[in-house]
Order: structure tokens, then C-alpha cells, then sequence
């Protein structure tokens, strides 16, 4: 693969001059605490006009994981994107791989009705391993593949507050597998989820969604909610014709309850139950089960300080296509503690898991030896962002600690600057590595065929390793335009290969003989030219180069490792209409695939909503418009391939 590399510098410049010589709009702001992004106070004086409440909002918004603690996002040191609860509603999503398009730099492909390929930055496949995701602090990955099981991951999305998404190198704070980026999915807390919901969604392809949600308050200090929710549909169909087809049959339900043990002290209970019936007819069905149950709590401290713990239990089976089942347990912990002092705020913590599974096959050849093995993992990091001009520069030097018992144990460090000249304005580097260590199939897959073994695991695979570089800046041109910009550069070796175990060409072993070098461009653009109407636009561009290193015998050129579009686009129009009537389009648009190759598409979802009453809403959503079916994703392990197809859907949803 031929590499199309250009210097980062050059790319970092033009970033550079375009924010600094631009017409400064000054709205700089007062002080800040210790603890909270510089500039972020005092934003409300250019804002004051509730017309253009979404640029404030832009400007106001926290997250938490950039730096694992609660700051403006808008000065903080990396590549971010949010998507709220309210862009999920207007955007008429259904699952979370959909609410995941909505953000900069996410490329969610679609294999088949229960099947995304998810991927930041590079090497996106259906297993994809390269990216760490959790749902209200409950890590989502698989130590099986060590990605994600997108088909059986659900929530109501009704109850999402918001989706973090952070593009790039995160492990030195969310630890193993955070190699181009970490999701963070956080629900909102059960005393904002009061009284009662109901949804129901029907639409053509067998689509029907169904939903209901109750909250209430026990004593004075306790609020709890509950749900169960169902959804069915046939989205995808075989590229050869309509039929057969497959579907997805999910069914949750799940509970949070929220405490206030005093003025300073939170403890939060929840949990999920699930089973997934999808069933693609053509080939290898496949069957989900699952149930978790978390707490956290959370104390705020006197001294600008606070401490927090977690720990969670997840069981799962899974049966993968017809040829694994696994059945698996997992314990997590983690702790926490910052504290700001002076121009310093210290934070110190820790995370751990315990993994247990039993995984057989039933498809003749294929077999992980041994049949029970359990994966555990431990870290501890520490960070210090180090404020060296009081509001507007800030140094944060962080490293971590981890062992897995699969790899022994690794070192990790980032820094990051950021630069606050005043609160529209933000110019941040960073640089930092990470990791994906081995996991279950890299040491224990073993394949045979007519009594001769064609591939086996190899138990001394080690890590694969990046070192990445970042530069970025955010401005805000007055009450209507704010852009965002990032540029990256990524350095990987050891990337996992396919090549002989010894001098026969068989049996094959997974090797660290592949090498890749990615620079690429983010920009989100934020446009309200009115009360009613608004813009949000976000775009990469990415050169990817992944090869054999020198004296490889990899065989397959990374094909089971990357499938990468180099333009991503989305544009989003939210236009609200009078007598209560809403408009939403988003435009989405993906350049074509090299291997298996996909050509480019681009699709329309359209929304258009009514709130015929308070609490009551009607909403028609037709996705995928500009054709009748489209591949989005292909992968050389799944077959046959499928398309997705034009669809319709009527929701009404009642609050009360």
C-alpha cells in the first residue's frame, strides 16, 4: 500500500496561522478555580441573548474524559466531540453505533443487521480493537477480541445525557485498548428522569420499537427509575437480493437509583439485563444473552478535592456466528482521588478487572485452547495538570502503570499544554502512547483441517504500541460560527500479522510484523445563523499507510486489520418550524473502502417532528434516502455481504 504521508508540520501551521490571525472577538473571561479548564468562567456576558442558546451551550459544556475529571470541553487538551441526548432525539437514531455517526472522526460502518464495524482513526474492522468504550463507567470491550459487541450493547437512549467521544491516544489515563480513542456513554441521573415514558416506533423493513420508562423518589433522598424496552427490524439484506434476510431481536430492561448520603456523597446503583436473538437466516446465527449490576459513589472533599469508586459485575454469553459460544464473568473495580492544590491538581487512581470465560466451538477445525482461561488486568495512574499562567496555561503530564497477565507489565506516558489566550479561544499539543495488549484469541486460536493444524496462537505476541502526536485549536467568531480543528499524527509498530510459525508455510501465527504511519485532519463547525436554524458540520481526512516490516512474511497485507475510508463527512441542519413542528437533515458521506473494497456512498436521514401536545410527540424518521440499499462496510470474515436499505419509521413518544 503506497503511502500518501505529508508532513505534519505544514498542516500544523496553516492551523496555527488561521486561528491566530483571524479577527478576535474578545470575550475573555474571569478567573477560574483550580480544578476547572482556564477561561471557562464568565462566558455567560457574551451569551447573555437566549437566541443563540446553542453556541452557549457549546461553550459551556463539561466532560470528563479528556482529563478524567469534569472541565469546560471547549479549553480542554483534546481531540473531542460531544453528541447530547438531544442530537440523538433529533437525529431519530435507534441504536448507539447510529448516535456514534453523529460525531467527528467516527467511522461506523454498517456489516449486516446486528453487525458495526466502529473505528477513530484507523484500523476499522468488525473486530475492532483499537478503541475502548464505557457505558456509565461499565467497560464495554470483550477480553475475548478486546473490542466491542456493538449488536448487544443498548440502552434507552432517552436517558443518555451524553456521548463523549475522544479521537486519539488515551491510554495513559483509560488504560489498555484506549489506542485512537475512548467513548464514554453517560446516562443522566435518575432525579432528572422523573414521571413516567412511553414509546412505540413502526415502520416498514419489520421495524418495531417499543419502550417505557418510570422514575420516582423514595424518601427524600433517593430517586430510582426503571425500564424495559424491545426492538426488532430487517435494516440489511444480501447484496444477491431481498430475501432471505435476517433480523435483530433485542430485548433490556434495567434499572438506576441515585442517592444523596449528604450534601457532599452520591451513590449510584444500576443494572441491565439483555437477550438478543439476531438471527440472519443466510448463515451463522447468532445469540446474545447478559446481565450487569454497578455502583458508584462519589465525595466531594473540603479543598477543592474529591475521592470516587466503582466496581461492576458483568455476565455474558455469546455465540459467535455458529462457531464460538462464550460464556464469561467480570469483575471490575476502580478508584479515584484529585485534589487541587495551588497551581496544581493532583489526581491519583486506579482500575482493575477479572475475567473468567469458558469459550467452546462448534464448528469443526476451529477451537481456543484452552477452553477456560481467565484474563485480569490492573493499573494505576497519576496525572497533574500544572497551571503555569494563572487562566491560561495549563500543563498536564500524566502516566500509567498497567499489568495484564496476558503481556506482564507497561508503562505509559502523555503530556498535554493548552493555551487559553481568552474563553472563545483554545490552541492545545499533546503527545502520548498507548497500547493493545494480547487478549484471549491472540494467544489461543487454533485451526486445523484434515487432522493438519493451519493456524495456532502464539502465547509470545506482545503489544501493539503507538505514538501519537496532536495539535489543535477551537475559536469561537462571535455568538454564531465556533470551529474546532485538530490534526494527528500516529507512529504504530507491532501491529498484529498473519506469517508461517516456522519455516513450512503452515501452520500459520499470529506475528508483530506490521508497521503502520497515519497523519489525517478534524474539523467540527458549529454555524447558527438564527434562532431556528443551525449547522453542525464535522470532517476527516486521513492518509493511512499500513505495511510488512522489513523481513515480514505476513500474507495478507493487514487485511483482517484496517478498512479505512479517507474522507468522512456529516453535515447536520436542525431547523425548528412553527406551531411546534421540528426538521432535521443529516447528510452523511464516506469514500470508498480499499480492502475488501466498498465504494463511496452518500446518504440522507431526514427527521421531521411534532409536539402535538406537551408531552407528546409524533415523529416520522426515513434513513438512508438517496437509494435503495448501499454496502457500508465489508469484511473478509463475514459473509454474505449485505446492504443497507432505504427505511421508514413513525415514532410516537408521551411524557407525563
Amino acid at each position: 500500500m503506497k503511502s500518501r504521508l505529508q508532513p505534519l508540520p505544514s498542516a500544523s501551521l496553516a492551523l496555527v496561522l488561521l486561528f491566530s490571525c483571524a479577527p478576535l472577538t474578545s470575550l475573555r473571561a474571569g478567573s477560574s478555580e483550580a480544578g476547572h479548564a482556564p477561561g471557562a468562567e464568565g462566558l455567560s456576558a457574551p451569551f447573555a441573548d437566549d437566541a443563540f442558546d446553542l453556541l452557549e451551550g457549546l461553550l459551556r459544556t463539561d466532560v470528563s474524559t479528556v482529563s478524567r475529571k469534569t472541565e469546560r470541553g471547549w479549553s480542554a487538551p483534546g481531540a473531542i466531540d460531544v453528541v447530547t441526548g438531544e442530537d440523538i432525539r433529533r437525529a431519530g437514531v435507534t441504536t448507539l453505533p447510529d448516535a456514534l455517526r453523529l460525531a467527528t472522526g467516527v467511522h461506523v460502518g454498517r456489516v449486516n443487521e446486528s453487525t458495526w464495524a466502529v473505528g477513530i482513526r484507523g484500523f476499522s474492522i468488525v473486530a475492532s480493537n483499537k478503541i475502548n468504550v464505557s457505558l456509565d463507567g461499565r467497560n464495554l470491550f470483550t477480553p475475548f477480541y478486546s473490542g466491542v459487541l456493538w449488536g448487544s450493547q443498548d440502552t434507552l437512549l432517552e436517558d443518555i445525557d451524553r456521548i463523549e467521544v475522544l479521537r486519539g491516544a488515551s491510554g495513559a489515563l483509560w488504560g489498555p485498548f484506549a489506542v485512537n480513542g475512548y467513548v464514554q456513554i453517560l446516562t443522566k441521573p435518575a432525579w432528572e428522569t422523573q414521571g413516567s415514558l412511553l414509546s412505540v416506533g413502526v415502520g416498514d423493513r419489520s421495524q418495531f420499537i417499543a419502550a417505557a420508562r418510570h422514575g420516582a423518589r423514595s424518601g427524600e433522598h433517593t430517586y430510582y427509575r426503571s425500564y424495559v424496552k424491545y426492538r426488532v427490524a430487517d435494516l440489511t439484506e444480501p447484496a444477491t437480493g431481498p430475501d432471505p434476510r435476517g433480523s435483530a431481536d433485542l430485548a433490556q430492561a434495567g434499572f438506576r437509583s441515585d442517592t444523596r448520603l449528604d450534601a457532599d456523597t452520591t451513590f449510584t446503583l444500576q443494572g441491565d439485563v439483555f437477550t438478543d436473538r439476531s438471527t440472519p437466516e443466510t448463515y451463522r446465527p447468532e445469540s446474545r444473552f447478559g446481565a450487569n449490576l454497578g455502583a458508584r459513589w462519589q465525595r466531594f472533599l473540603a479543598f477543592d478535592s474529591e475521592v470516587s469508586g466503582a466496581l461492576y459485575y458483568d455476565y455474558t454469553e455469546h455465540r459467535f456466528g455458529g462457531v464460538f459460544d462464550e460464556r464469561r464473568h467480570t469483575v471490575s473495580t476502580s478508584g479515584q482521588y484529585r485534589r487541587g492544590s495551588g497551581a496544581h491538581d493532583w489526581q491519583l487512581g486506579f482500575d482493575a478487572l477479572v475475567s473468567p470465560d469458558h469459550i467452546t466451538s462448534s464448528a469443526e477445525g476451529a477451537t481456543l485452547l484452552p477452553s477456560r482461561r481467565t484474563y485480569g488486568s490492573a493499573g494505576l495512574f497519576v496525572q497533574d495538570s500544572i497551571s503555569l499562567l494563572p487562566d491560561q496555561l495549563v500543563l498536564t503530564l500524566g502516566a500509567r502503570l498497567d499489568y495484564t497477565n496476558f503481556s506482564g507489565t507497561h508503562a505509559i506516558p502523555a503530556a498535554r499544554l493548552a493555551w487559553t489566550p481568552d474563553s472563545a479561544t483554545t490552541l492545545w499539543v499533546s503527545a502520548s502512547r498507548a497500547l493493545r495488549p494480547p487478549v484471549r484469541i491472540d494467544q489461543d486460536f487454533n485451526a486445523s483441517a484434515g487432522g493438519v493444524t493451519i493456524f495456532e496462537g502464539n502465547h509470545d505476541l506482545r503489544p501493539e504500541r503507538v505514538r501519537a502526536l496532536e495539535l489543535g485549536a477551537r475559536r469561537a467568531f462571535g455568538r454564531h460560527l465556533a470551529l474546532d480543528l485538530a490534526t494527528f499524527y500516529n507512529d504504530y509498530d507491532d501491529i498484529r500479522s498473519y506469517e508461517p510459525a516456522g519455516d513450512d508455510p503452515l501452520p500459520l501465527t499470529f506475528g508483530n510484523s506490521l508497521r503502520a504511519r497515519s497523519v489525517g485532519v478534524e474539523l467540527t463547525a458549529h454555524y447558527q445563523p438564527a434562532t431556528w436554524l443551525a449547522f453542525k458540520l464535522g470532517y476527516r481526512w486521513m492518509d493511512f499507510d499500513l505495511e510488512p516490516e522489513p523481513g515480514s512474511g505476513d500474507i495478507l497485507n493487514g487485511v483482517f486489520e484496517a478498512n479505512d475510508a479517507e474522507h468522512l463527512l456529516t453535515l447536520v441542519a436542525r431547523v425548528d418550524l412553527a406551531r411546534d413542528w421540528e426538521f432535521d437533515l443529516t447528510f452523511r458521506f464516506v469514500s470508498d473502502l480499499p480492502n475488501p473494497a466498498v465504494p463511496a456512498y452518500g446518504t440522507v436521514d431526514a427527521r421531521l417532528g411534532w409536539q402535538a401536545r406537551p408531552g407528546w410527540e409524533l415523529a416520522l424518521v426515513g434513513r438512508n434516502l438517496l437509494q435503495p440499499a448501499h454496502p457500508e462496510f465489508a469484511s473478509v470474515n463475514t459473509s454474505p455481504r449485505e446492504e443497507v436499505v432505504r427505511s421508514f419509521l413513525l415514532m410516537t413518544t408521551w411524557r407525563r
